[in-house]
């Protein structure tokens, strides 16, 4: 009778591990508005395939114009949309705090450009949601370094 209560601990303390479910799934489809440094609104919509990531990149969602990152441990959710860039024109890399995708109106920083410049740009993104903690210094930080706004939205499951 004594193993159970010697068990409880140890399933009691795997259940409260699981990790949460994430907000993104396979088969989503995404909204990207956004609003480039120089004032240009754009949106585009990120249609995830159906399948899961792999295991080799487990964050990894794929989508018919670039990908959805998830890093739970990072706190961020980063949507790519590379479709334009990779034919000459502009690509989108719209990162936001995973923990704010909940709240209506809740902002991200937007990289935009050509391909070439979109590794640089998207460091300076994660800097920013790095050192800032309140939308407004988000904002300042993004302005100062020629950085966009941007929002991720959910459509609804038909």
């Amino acid at each position: 009778m004594r193993l159970p209560t010697l068990l409880l601990p140890l399933l009691l303390g795997s259940a409260l591990a699981a990790p949460a479910p994430t907000p993104v799934q396979p088969g989503q489809t995404w909204t990207l508005s956004a609003t480039t440094f120089d004032g240009e609104v754009l949106s585009t919509a990120l249609r995830l395939t159906a399948a899961p990531p792999t295991p080799t990149a487990p964050g990894t969602y794929r989508a018919d114009r670039g990908s959805l990152l998830l890093d739970a441990t990072a706190d961020t959710l980063i949507a790519l949309d590379l479709k334009d860039a990779r034919e000459g024109g502009l690509g989108l890399a719209c990162a936001l705090r995973l923990s704010t995708l909940v709240q209506p109106g809740a902002t991200g920083v937007l990289a935009s450009g050509p391909l070439s410049d979109l590794p640089a740009a998207l460091e300076r993104v994660l800097a920013v949601l790095d050192v800032t903690r309140t939308p407004q210094e988000q904002a300042d930080a993004a302005r100062e370094l020629r950085l966009g706004q941007c929002t991720l939205t959910r459509a609804p499951t038909p």
